[in-house]
């Protein structure tokens, strides 16, 4: 199953997850730390709270085997963080693996992806490897990104040597990549940096602007509104796919409804994974409360509003 298979799976809300009370969701993020190297002012992270936190190992041992045995099916080790800050990613991946998860997978700004952290994972058996590609020159990179201009160059570097890496070495892990759909004469620069890349991608895909909870609307972007997927299979933004079929969880142990909000809005947080089992949280009040909002498509006083009207 191809990357956009498995994204059109979750976003897609089947017959069983329309309710409150749900079965473990198929997919969950998590990341396992805060940090990130780019200040994107479309992303939710430019509003967050600046808190540097990383994930406990024993945490992680014990939440990620609950997972599992829960019947979780794939795990992304990231969300809003820059996995390949995190100097204990390969061990991470080889413990998600051996607990019995099929599938793990990261997305990444390539940066400092570089080639001996990444065949580090690709050994410990990291199943996908996505790079998200969102800027057309260095110009833009910079404005946008707020880094120095050389690490562009590096991320697209970064992605290409993945690619021999894995041909070369035998391993598993699939390579694809990502990329905004900006309007007008944006859009048509970044297609000529798409067509570079896609001969080193097992497979490319589109994506919408997201809302990032408001983020990127306040910072003067243009956003569909809520968290539609991909561009080629957008979905409505109520109810929202987010909180029925993917569990996000943040470094410091807190069960979100969307990765968009934590660190913006503590209302965002359904569980403390620190004091309840992973599918405690997950069917906690909060989080039946707020689902039961979405199935209504009302979400008028919770804090998924201003995302799903951005």
């Amino acid at each position: 199953m191809g990357i956009c298979e498995r994204i059109d799976a979750i976003t897609k809300i089947g017959e069983k997850y329309l309710g409150t009370i749900l079965p473990a969701p198929r997919s969950v993020k998590w990341e396992l730390n805060t940090a990130c190297n780019y200040a994107c002012s479309f992303c939710v992270r430019s509003v967050r709270k600046n808190e540097n936190k990383n994930v406990d190992r024993k945490f992680y041992s014990r939440v990620v085997r609950e997972l599992r045995e829960a019947g979780v099916e794939e795990l992304g080790l990231f969300y809003i963080n820059e996995p390949f800050s995190v100097k204990w990613l390969p061990e991470a991946i080889a413990e998600a693996r051996d607990v019995g998860f099929e599938y793990v997978f990261l997305t990444t700004n390539g940066s400092i992806a570089h080639p001996p952290i990444v065949e580090r994972c690709m050994a410990a058996g990291l199943n996908s490897l996505k790079f998200s590609i969102n800027f057309y020159d260095r110009k833009q990179f910079v404005d946008v990104a707020a880094v120095k201009p050389k690490l562009y160059d590096t991320a697209i570097e970064n992605l290409k040597a993945a690619r021999r890496i894995r041909d070369v070495g035998g391993y598993a892990t699939k390579i694809y990549a990502s990329s905004i759909a900006f309007d007008g004469e944006q859009g048509e620069k970044m297609q000529a940096i798409v067509d570079d890349i896609k001969p080193h991608v097992d497979e490319f895909y589109w994506l919408p602007l997201y809302g990032m909870g408001g983020a990127s609307k306040a910072a003067g972007w243009k956003p569909q509104p809520g968290n539609p997927g991909r561009l080629a299979a957008m979905r409505d933004p109520l109810p929202c796919w987010s909180v029925f079929t993917e569990g996000h969880i943040t470094a410091d142990g807190k069960l979100s409804a969307c990765c968009f909000g934590h660190g913006v809005d503590d209302d965002m947080v359904m569980a403390d994974l620190n004091e309840v089992s992973f599918m405690e949280g997950w069917n906690s009040t909060k989080y039946q409360q707020l689902r039961a909002a979405h199935l209504r498509k009302d979400v008028t006083g919770t804090p998924c509003e201003t995302c799903a009207a951005a």
